[in-house]
């Protein structure tokens, strides 16, 4: 394990525990078990919904220290000046060798902390599969504020290369890290799988997503009533919610449309080990299309609870996924999900060799101390050639 003196300074322009909030504080957690000397800073959130906000779940998680400031998600005036005072006070007592933005705001509020000066450098994450944002103030702040770009997939990489002025040796794909250990299957948890009424022996098909039309639920529950009369025991297990009226519009009135209404079991939101206890409770996670976080971090939770997962050739998910190893890719438009959902229900050894084999990749390409690691090195690679 190689160890780290850098000191990194963090920045969230978020306060909701959702999309890179996670992988961020996971990257910032394993660079401090490595050595490095971290402090994060995040957006302010509501008072009364603290279990959703970043500064909470990072606490939780035993990340220290965590400052709270503004930071928006996306940039407004008046916060922004509160912000700047913060942060350049912040980079005097702190003095880290890196910032290290997440998100938009961040990434602004970083440079104008610091200036048109190579120290601390700047380095970015991109969680976008197919490159990072093309507009005016983005490829500004790339061009004048930005010593590293971090990007998860090769694509993007290129596209970086090619669209946004940046040399070869300040990007580097580094996917992001998963806590492997909280979705481990051999982890005790405190809820039990049993609690979501699913019928013993039952095959159970997962789906964790927003609930809404664009997020296409329409393709499992479809590929459910292709299969219901032929298998009793197939049942789908929904995680996730939607606004008012949703559930009733997206998942309840077609299930009953189709005759597979019973089929059907509503978990709601689930976090912390209730999630753990949904994975665990499916047999195959489908992931019909990405939604905002297109690092799919759904399909790395899935495949570390040691789920295979069906998605379409799309985006970053074909890098994720390999067809028929550790899950299989499906047609876009999802038509042929009841035949390989059919084809699992009837090779029991074929799914449980999926299983081991999703689990074993989760644990090879999403820890975040590789990740750390990575990271790390590719902050001193930067630094180095700064200082030549």
């Amino acid at each position: 394990m190689v160890t780290s003196n850098l000191k990194v300074l963090h920045l969230l322009s978020n306060w909701k525990w959702t999309e890179i909030s996670e992988p961020a504080v996971e990257l910032a957690l394993a660079q401090q078990k490595l050595g490095a000397e971290v402090e994060f800073v995040c957006g302010r959130g509501p008072a009364d919904r603290s279990k959703r906000r970043v500064d909470y779940n990072a606490r939780r998680k035993h990340l220290d220290p965590i400052h709270v400031l503004e930071m928006p998600k996306h940039f407004r005036f008046l916060p922004a000046c509160q912000d700047y005072a913060a942060l350049r006070a912040m980079l005097k007592r702190f003095v880290p060798d890196v910032i290290h933005s997440h998100k938009g705001n961040a990434h602004l509020m970083g440079f104008l902390s610091r200036g048109i000066s190579k120290s601390p450098i700047i380095v970015n994450s991109c969680y976008q599969s197919d490159g990072p944002p093309q507009g005016f103030r983005s490829r500004l702040l790339y061009k004048l504020g930005t010593e590293g770009l971090v990007v998860i997939n090769e694509r993007s990489r290129r596209a970086a290369l090619d669209h946004n002025g940046f040399a070869s040796g300040s990007v580097q794909v580094i996917e992001p890290g998963i806590d492997l250990e909280r979705f481990s299957p051999g982890r005790r948890i405190s809820v039990d799988t049993q609690d979501f009424g699913i019928s013993p022996g039952s095959f159970v098909v997962g789906v964790v997503s927003r609930i809404r039309d664009s997020r296409r639920l329409d393709i499992s529950l479809k590929a459910l009533a292709a299969l219901a009369q032929a298998y009793p025991q197939l049942q789908l297990l929904l995680v996730g919610r939607g606004r008012d009226g949703a559930v009733e519009k997206v998942v309840e009135q077609p299930a009953r449309e189709m005759g597979i209404g019973d089929r059907i079991v509503l978990a709601g939101y689930c976090e912390a080990d209730r999630l753990v206890a949904a994975y665990r409770a499916m047999d195959v996670l489908v992931y019909a299309k990405a939604g905002s976080d297109k690092s799919c971090r759904t399909v790395r939770e899935a495949m570390a609870a040691g789920l295979p997962v069906i998605a379409p050739a799309a985006g970053f998910l074909p890098e994720l996924i390999e067809d028929q190893v550790t899950g299989h890719l499906m047609d876009p438009a999802g038509q042929n999900l009841a035949q390989i959902l059919e084809a699992l229900i009837l090779d029991g050894d074929k799914l449980k060799a999926m299983a081991h084999k999703a689990l074993e990749t989760a644990g090879h390409r999403f820890s975040p101390l590789l990740q750390a690691e990575r990271t790390l090195a590719f902050y001193r690679k930067i630094i180095e050639g700064i200082k030549k």
